[in-house]
């Protein structure tokens, strides 16, 4: 009898376990960009052929800019890792187009003080990233 009572508590400790887990733990926090006049001078880009993004430090803000008129969106991806991954954390969505100019999502009370993240420009077919070459590479900044 304690054998079955052990087992059946240990079964549902387990399923509470697996239901308090997020289903899409991996899905990111977005933003979409707000109108800007574009980063600071000195701010740390990340160029592509179709989209530029820029980390200002002072205000932890990822600025976008859509380079090309092709219907996809220009998306500044952003995370505490190390790069070596295209899954982003955090996204800010440019939907203004090239026309647009730069837009900007601010992540001031996202971003701890000193700490290191790592940023590039992607492209996205609504809510699907293109890996098509036209982004910058990843860049490694640390927060002011």
């Amino acid at each position: 009898m304690i054998r079955r009572v052990a087992l059946v508590t240990g079964a549902i400790v387990a399923g509470l376990a697996l239901a308090a887990t997020p289903a899409s733990a991996t899905e990111s926090v977005k933003q979409t960009a707000k109108k800007g006049s574009g980063p600071p001078s000195g701010a740390q880009c990340s160029v592509g052929k179709g989209v530029t993004v820029c980390f200002q430090k002072d205000g932890d803000k990822i600025w976008v800019l859509d380079k090309q008129e092709d219907g996809h969106h220009a998306v500044g991806g952003w995370g505490f890792a190390n790069g070596d991954s295209d899954v982003w954390d955090y996204e800010c969505h440019d939907y203004s187009g090239k026309a647009g100019g730069w837009t900007y999502c601010s992540w001031a009370d996202t971003i701890p003080e000193t700490s290191t993240i790592t940023f590039r420009g992607m492209e996205f077919e609504g809510g699907t990233p293109l890996f098509n070459g036209d982004a910058g590479s990843p860049l490694s900044s640390k927060a002011s």
